[in-house]
């Protein structure tokens, strides 16, 4: 099986900020991530000309086009620098002529739709809280992307490092559209980058390219949203953070998921941290304010099936599942601004959210959002159990693992033909993102019972049986919709159970500890849902009173709270 991937080498070049969130979690955030930052914000615009870069390989020149956000005052202490890139949309409008066009330069009587303004909401809330935020223009990629054997990924990349080029130079040279006397304040030791749809990939080109540069700038967090994932890179040695919106029209099999399950172990030494986040009810475009219908501009739209599809599906928007733009917004500035605020500044505070130890913020209501956390082995923050990598019978760990009064069989994995689907019925690259479609993907266990009282038993040998280090324990668990044994529209439960060696055992319902295994949202006709999301069951240590952390002899799963289930389980771990 071949596997795209990049850093295993210059780990120290892009290293993470892992320990930018350690120690050990709260309940809840001890901060509203949607709280406006103490700095007054400026911002401005620059363009150097619609054809002022000719990206390698790429058959058309593009634009140097961008906005920038950034407190107003020079700082005391150096702020980061967050890159945003667009994805590929309309890139040209008409006063005149209804229909937006796709091409590149815009013919006479167009315009440049300003897609990468989009994300002003995002940059300037950023900026409040104290970083240099600079959005990009890729319209010129977009309008000849077709004509490019790479779709123009890769001349994405090379637009961010192009841009990045030009604001290092603006630090202390004059020039650039913000004074010398701020710019020497941005922070290019802490750098982070999201990129949309398309552009999410081309972030992660960028960090690729980067890399291979005699002069590579200190790239410390990456976050595709909603991203496209074509030619499956894996990236490693960063601190990075994916987000899928369930609600997707566009990438509707959501492959950006892939930059997260592919990489879990795909570099045993990696040290950089994983996160990915599921938003329920969230669809593709509403993230960027100029690709949706409330700013009048041509080409924008409600992505899930034009807003037009079944009325009873959880994604139209009549239904109370389905959020609305400016709910989708707060939850973008708690997710993808706070995830720079934690990894790339440091917020100790928001740990909780992105260890997945609190729920969403009260901020965010009504929006559902589950996260899922992959921190460093070799950093002594994860110990693996039970990857669920295709060993029945011996975990992770070398430990038994007993299943009794339940049938357990692999499913999901790289290829199809290989392992079994992990629903009742087999799935579709839109139901079942997690599997790998040919590369990679997640490997987990179909884990299904017919009468209460089933366990699935993982052996801890005593080598590694003091587990008190850790904060929680943790797997990830996707609710099979597709089979009668779990009943529509009811959460599945079950029971984690730890036993000592003294053989005191102490146990814990999933369902205390948030709502993973909730029923899958429904669908309608011609549907992207219902879909099977593997989501995380963490559980802290201190919930399990009286067994002794330091001499744990076995973690279980007892399937007894429901008379019959079906699940998909992997990555059975204890974690910080």
């Amino acid at each position: 099986m071949k596997r795209f991937g990049f850093f295993a080498a210059t780990a120290i070049v892009a290293a993470s900020l892992t320990a930018a969130g350690a120690g050990i979690a709260t309940a809840a955030p001890q901060v509203d991530p949607l709280a406006p930052g103490p700095h007054k914000v400026a911002e401005a615009s620059y363009h150097l000309g619609d054809d002022a870069l000719r990206p390698d390989a790429f058959p058309w020149p593009v634009e140097l086009t961008g906005h920038v956000y950034y407190p107003e005052k020079p700082a005391v202490s150096a702020y980061p620098v967050v890159v945003f890139l667009h994805g590929r949309h309309a890139t040209c409008m008409s006063s005149t002529v209804p229909t937006p066009r796709l091409a590149w330069p815009c013919p006479a009587g167009y315009q440049p739709i300003p897609s990468h303004r989009g994300y002003d909401y995002l940059g300037r809330q950023l900026a409040g809280h104290g970083y240099a935020v600079i959005s990009i223009s890729a319209n010129g990629i977009n309008g000849n992307d077709a004509l490019d054997a790479n779709s123009g990924q890769r001349a994405r990349g090379e637009l961010v490092l192009k841009h990045l080029d030009l604001w290092n130079e603006w630090r202390t040279k004059p020039g650039g559209p913000v004074p010398v006397s701020v710019t020497r304040s941005f922070d290019f030791d802490r750098i982070g980058l999201m990129g949309h749809s398309r552009g999410g990939e081309g972030v992660v080109n960028a960090v690729e390219q980067n890399a291979l540069r005699e002069k590579p700038y200190r790239l410390r967090a990456l976050l595709p949203l909603a991203a496209t994932d074509f030619e499956r890179r894996i990236p490693v040695g960063i601190t990075m953070a994916t987000l899928q919106p369930d609600c997707d029209g566009d990438v509707s099999d959501l492959q950006g998921v892939h930059y997260y399950d592919d990489g879990r172990y795909y570099v045993r030494t990696d040290r950089a941290t994983r996160n990915n986040v599921t938003v329920l009810g969230a669809n593709h475009n509403f993230f960027n304010t100029n690709w949706s219908p409330s700013s009048g501009l041509p080409g924008a739209v409600d992505d899930w099936r034009g807003g037009q599809g079944d009325p009873n599906s959880s994604c139209h928007p009549s239904k109370a599942t389905r959020l609305t733009e400016q709910q989708q917004r707060n939850v973008g500035i708690a997710y993808i601004n706070g995830f720079f605020r934690h990894y790339l500044g440091g917020e100790k505070a928001l740990a909780p959210l992105w260890r997945g130890a609190a729920g969403p913020p009260a901020s965010v209501a009504p929006a559902t959002v589950n996260v899922s956390y992959h921190p460093p082995s070799a950093s002594g923050q994860r110990l693996d159990v039970n990857r669920e990598d295709g060993y029945r019978d011996i975990n992770t760990l070398g430990g038994k693992v007993v299943a009794t009064g339940v049938k357990q069989i692999a499913c999901g994995g790289p290829n199809p033909g290989e392992f079994a689907s992990c629903l009742s019925k087999p799935g579709t690259r839109t139901s079942e993102p997690h599997r790998g479609w040919g590369r990679s993907g997640v490997l987990a266990a179909r884990t299904t019972w017919a009468a209460t009282g089933g366990t699935v038993t993982n052996e801890v040998p005593a080598p590694h049986g003091d587990v008190a280090k850790y904060a929680a324990v943790q797997f990830r668990a996707g609710v099979d919709f597709s089979d009668p044994a779990n009943a529509a529209g009811q959460p599945q439960d079950l029971r984690i159970v730890l036993t000592d060696a003294a053989g005191k055992t102490a146990s814990v319902k999933a369902s205390e500890h948030g709502k993973a295994l909730a029923y899958p949202l429904q669908g309608g006709q011609n549907d992207v849902l219902p879909r099977m999301h593997l989501n995380q069951v963490r559980v802290p240590l201190s919930a399990f009173a009286g067994v002794d952390l330091t001499k744990i002899t076995s973690v279980a799963l007892a399937l007894d709270v429901n008379p019959t289930g079906a699940l998909a389980v992997s990555d059975l771990v204890f974690t910080d």
